[in-house]
């Protein structure tokens, strides 16, 4: 797609995460239970200033990344869903990053399935990757929930043992 607006849901606007957004993620992030299984304590805000710089890099890029997710409702900052492209895999991951008071409401599902739509629409991927740390259970039912299935054990690039779960778009 060589224009992207943003998705909505019906209880979410995602807009392109950018710069702009750092300071809320640092935020979200400062809940040490949130980023535990995606990086945990090498968050640090300058570290995560860094991760919205690539963000942002791959909007430019590929057309698509990661949305910040704001709640309709009242405009609060909640996190972060979308795709990013891992060159190490040549895959493309569907991932998110929620707020504790976000969690447990479906609003992961929610934006999830809306990326899992656009991707089925834009037809230049043709899979996803859910790339989940062997611990985080609620991660692993919500990948099955969406309709991925395992496909290997793996390491992420800085060799943290991940299992990978794959999506046909």
């Amino acid at each position: 797609m060589s224009s992207f607006d943003f998705l909505a849901t019906e209880r979410l606007l995602l807009p392109p995460l950018s710069v702009e957004d750092t300071d809320a993620l640092v935020a979200v992030y400062s809940d040490p239970q949130v980023p535990r299984y995606v990086g945990g304590d090498r968050l640090t805000p300058e570290a995560i200033g860094l991760q919205v710089a690539d963000f942002t890099h791959e909007w430019q890029e590929r057309g698509y990344g990661q949305s910040a997710v704001i709640r309709r409702e009242n405009g609060r900052f909640l996190g972060r869903i979308g795709l990013h492209f891992w060159p190490n895999w040549g895959e493309t991951e569907l991932g998110y990053v929620l707020s504790r008071e976000a969690q447990g409401q479906g609003l992961a599902t929610e934006g999830c399935r809306a990326w899992i739509d656009w991707a089925r629409r834009d037809r230049t991927i043709r899979s996803l990757i859910a790339n989940i740390h062997p611990e985080n259970t609620a991660s692993i039912h919500l990948a099955t929930k969406l309709g991925f299935t395992f496909d290997r054990n793996d390491q992420t690039p800085s060799g943290v043992p991940t299992l990978i779960f794959r999506l046909d778009v």
